[in-house]
């Protein structure tokens, strides 16, 4: 990022660094480098400072020096070696350079020919727009700043077609201290009191984007911090591999239930919507059923809860919780949660559509076409609302296979791709006025390459944003 960033003015020197043993570090969820008033910096204000600004002041913002103090003051005596958070890269403080062990490998200046001589140059014009990366570079600063781009594909992994997740980050649950803990009374239905403008949208993705810590109390923020320290200090963990649980959830449940959605919103007839429905409610369901007519005595009602509650508790109901740390416990409970309600909604699925099919549950139902085109309504609007809630939409991937010349591209500041809007058009995202319609296209994954990261978010964006031409080099 920082080369992306200086590369192409002045003097250039990177540092190629190594570790010599693991790191213990923080990791900071979400883009928290990015440096916005939009919530990306909430947590990190609400735990050094106790409070979350609804308009926070310049410095509350860009002033990384006295931020990276305070992080590197919040772990101090914790035997943490830093602080790692993301944006369109990832990066690294370290608190203790000696303790670390990290270390240096070499040096590369990569200032080119004709760098500082551009730098002084004040017969060039100047860039009122330009935010960075800043000047107007050297031959490779077009080429570098797309380049940019593509490494932070690499960051979100095979979804975004560029290759693994970074996985040099090994995440440890036990640890976890997480804003969305019931426990934090001050947050209470707050965590949306911030959406602005047309922030609703994609299956619960734009819904998250406008959760906000705004409104935390001072006494809620000290708990976090105290919290976090506790975790660190005393972490007690179980060997339940919670990440895999969350996966195969997802695995299991995503994929069917999209296609159900689909299958509402297509144009088939009214029966094949129904046999559609029920074909994708029964496979997920399938394994926990014990059809009536099977056990003997078993009416429906008793068949609804066993099935529901099979399908709730399939990944913890031998998990003891006096076994899990206070952060596990957080997750168990998550698990059951989201499970009851996805279990809960694909029978209401499964024995809807068995009363119009093979009637196997005991139910039939006449047919009233009318009644039925107002119950396919009222279950469409039952799955939008669970995939709303749930939130499982592809923000990182993109719909089709991209070519080799492209990259599958989300919105990662500061190299953000976005006709229309100024270099760092990640801000204008949150201007009200800005079209639902504009909001959807700012956030879909899409395939670009080169040519239309220059027009949409590099040197040849347009109309009113277009940077002056990279001055030619003399000639030899």
């Amino acid at each position: 990022m920082s080369l992306g960033i200086f590369g192409a003015t002045g003097s250039s020197v990177i540092h190629t660094l190594t570790t010599t043993r693991p790191l213990r570090i923080i990791y900071f969820d979400g883009q928290s480098a990015v440096l916005t008033a939009s919530g990306t910096l909430d947590s990190q204000m609400a735990i050094l400072g106790g409070e979350v600004p609804a308009t926070p002041a310049y410095n509350h913002i860009y002033d990384e020096n006295q931020r990276a103090l305070d992080l590197c003051n919040l772990v101090g005596g914790l035997k943490i070696d830093g602080v790692v958070r993301m944006n369109a890269g990832f990066e690294i403080l370290l608190c203790n350079w000696a303790q670390s062990g990290v270390k240096h490998l070499f040096a590369s200046n990569l200032t080119l020919p004709g760098n500082q001589e551009r730098k002084q140059d004040k017969s060039l014009p100047k860039d009122p727009n330009r935010q960075p990366p800043r000047g107007f570079g050297n031959a490779f600063s077009e080429q570098s700043s797309f380049e940019w781009l593509r490494s932070a594909t690499w960051h979100y992994g095979n979804y975004g077609q560029g290759g693994p997740a970074f996985e040099h980050v090994k995440l440890d649950v036990c640890t976890m201290v997480s804003f969305y803990d019931p426990d934090f009374l001050s947050l209470d239905g707050l965590h949306t009191a911030r959406i602005v403008g047309n922030q609703t949208f994609l299956n619960g993705w734009g819904l998250r984007r406008g959760h906000r810590l705004v409104g935390i109390s001072n006494g809620d923020a000290k708990a976090i911090r105290s919290q976090l320290r506790q975790n660190i200090a005393r972490s007690k963990c179980s060997d339940v591999e919670w990440a895999i649980i969350v996966q195969r959830i997802v695995s299991q449940h995503k994929t069917r239930l999209f296609d159900i959605s689909q299958t509402f919103d297509s144009r088939q007839s009214v029966m094949s919507i129904i046999t559609r429905v029920h074909e994708l409610s029964h496979a997920i369901l399938h394994v926990y059923i014990e059809y009536p007519f099977v056990t003997i005595g078993r009416g429906l009602d008793e068949v609804e809860a066993l099935t529901i509650s099979r399908c709730s508790t399939i990944y913890t109901s031998r998990i003891k919780l006096h076994a899990l740390s206070k952060s596990e416990r957080l997750l168990y409970h998550s698990i059951n949660g989201v499970l009851s309600r996805l279990c809960s909604t694909e029978w209401d699925l499964l024995r809807w559509s068995e009363k119009y099919t093979t009637q196997l549950l005991g139910e039939h139902a006449d047919i009233d076409w009318s009644r039925i085109m107002e119950e396919i309504n009222e279950k469409r609007q039952l799955v939008s609302s669970l995939l709303s809630w749930v939130g499982w939409n592809n923000w990182s991937q993109c719909e089709t296979q991209c070519f080799v010349d492209q990259v599958c591209a989300i919105p990662m500041w500061p190299v953000v791709y976005a006709p229309g809007f100024p270099q760092g058009g990640i801000y204008a995202v949150n201007n009200t006025k800005t079209s639902e319609s504009d909001l959807k296209e700012f956030w879909r994954p899409k395939c670009i390459n080169r040519t239309d990261f220059d027009r949409g978010g590099g040197r040849g964006r347009e109309p009113n944003y277009q940077f002056p031409d990279v001055p030619s080099y003399p000639a030899t």
